[in-house]
C-alpha cells in the first residue's frame, strides 16, 4: 500500500476546514486536539467508554460514531415538539461526528509531521514507526475526508432531515456521522449480499482448485465479483447493469489485500484479538468478509482468531472464496 503521507492529506484542508466552518455556523463547538493514541474528548456531553483500552491497538474513540441519544416521548407533548426535539437530538449527532472528523484530520497531520518525509504509511507501520492505533486513525481520517464535500452539501441542505436521506445515500457519509440504524443496515445488507453471492454456486468447488488459481493474479471475473460482493468493494446496483468493471475491481481487491496483510499483521504484533475492543472486533470481521450478525462476543473473537491463524496458512482470495464454516473448524 505505497501511499505518500503527505499527498494522502493535499486535498484535506479546504474540505475539511470548510466542513469544520459550517459545522461551527450552526453551533458545534471547535474541535479539541488529542495526544498520541489517546480518545478524542468530542464534547462536555459526549464521553469515549472504553473497555480494557489498549492505545497502540486500539484507534481512537473519535474514529468511530458519537453516541446517539434520543428523547423519549413524553405522554403528553405534541407530534410538533416531540419530532422538532427529535431533530435536534439528530442534528448534534451529526455534529459531534463532523468534530470528530475535523480531530481527526488535525492529528493525522500531527503523526505525518514526526514521519521521515515521504515515508509510505505501509512502511512506517511495519516499521514500527506507527502503531496500528494511530495507522487506523490515518486510514480511517483519510476515508471520511473524502466523503466531507458531498455530505456536507447534504448535510448544509438538509439540516435536521439528514438522516432521512442519507440511508438512500450511505456511502457519502463519514464514518463517524452514521447512526446506529445505518451502521446495522449496513452490515445486514453485506451480509444478505455475501450469502447470496455464495447461494449462486457461480464459484464452484474452490477448495478443490490449485492454490495458484485463487491467487490475486490468478482470480477469474466471477471469483472477482464474488469477493466484490463479499466486501462490499462496489455498489450493489452495478449487478443490476451487467457488474463492475472486472479491471477496476481487480484494482479495488488488490488493494483491500494489501490493507488486510498490515493491519492482520499489526493486529498479532500489537498484543492480538484479545487486546482489541469489541466494536474494532467487529470492524475486522466486516474488512475481512465475515458474518457477525447474531454472534456473541466470545464468537466474534474466535471467528478473528481463526482468521488470523488461517491465512497463515491459506490466500486470503482463497478464504473469501470458501464458506467461512468450510475452514474455520479446521483453524480453531
Amino acid at each position: 500500500m505505497k501511499i505518500i503521507l503527505q499527498s494522502s492529506l493535499r486535498y484535506a484542508p479546504t474540505s475539511v476546514q470548510a466542513f469544520s466552518s459550517l459545522c461551527r455556523r450552526h453551533g458545534v463547538l471547535r474541535a479539541e486536539s488529542f495526544a498520541r493514541g489517546h480518545p478524542v474528548r468530542l464534547s462536555s456531553t459526549v464521553s469515549a467508554t472504553r473497555i480494557n483500552h489498549n492505545t497502540a491497538i486500539n484507534p481512537p474513540s473519535s474514529t468511530l460514531p458519537p453516541p446517539l441519544v434520543l428523547p423519549v416521548r413524553a405522554p403528553d407533548q405534541s407530534a410538533p415538539g416531540y419530532y422538532f426535539s427529535l431533530g435536534k437530538a439528530y442534528l448534534a449527532f451529526y455534529k459531534t461526528g463532523a468534530k470528530a472528523v475535523y480531530s481527526n484530520w488535525q492529528a493525522a497531520r500531527a503523526i505525518s509531521a514526526r514521519l521521515p518525509p515521504a515515508t509510505p504509511i505501509g512502511d512506517a507501520l511495519q516499521r514500527g514507526l506507527l502503531s496500528r492505533a494511530e495507522w487506523q486513525l490515518m486510514h480511517r481520517s483519510r476515508q471520511d475526508i473524502k466523503k466531507v464535500p458531498l455530505f456536507a452539501v447534504v448535510f448544509m441542505i438538509c439540516g435536521e432531515f439528514t438522516p432521512l436521506v442519507v440511508v438512500f445515500m450511505s456511502g457519502v457519509v463519514p464514518r463517524t456521522c452514521k447512526v446506529p440504524k445505518q451502521v446495522q443496515g449496513d452490515r445486514e445488507k453485506v451480509e444478505r449480499r455475501r450469502e447470496s453471492s455464495f447461494r449462486d454456486g457461480t464459484l464452484g468447488a474452490v477448495g478443490d482448485v490449485p492454490e495458484a488459481t485463487v491467487a490475486m493474479e490468478g482470480l477469474k471475473p466471477e471469483q472477482v465479483a464474488h469477493i466484490g460482493r463479499s466486501l462490499g468493494l462496489y455498489p450493489a446496483v452495478a449487478d443490476r447493469f451487467g457488474g463492475f468493471p472486472t479491471g477496476l475491481l481487480w484494482r479495488s481487491v488488490k488493494k483491500w489485500k494489501d490493507y488486510v496483510d498490515l493491519d492482520d499483521a499489526a493486529v498479532e504484533r500489537s498484543g492480538g484479538v484479545g487486546q482489541m475492543e469489541m466494536e474494532e472486533v467487529k470492524i475486522a470481521l466486516e474488512e475481512r468478509g465475515l458474518d457477525i450478525l447474531g454472534r456473541n462476543d466470545t464468537q466474534l473473537r474466535n471467528s478473528l482468531r481463526s482468521w488470523l491463524r488461517a491465512r497463515k496458512q491459506e490466500p486470503v482470495t482463497k478464504l473469501l472464496l470458501m464458506r467461512p464454516s468450510v475452514w474455520a473448524k479446521q483453524y480453531q
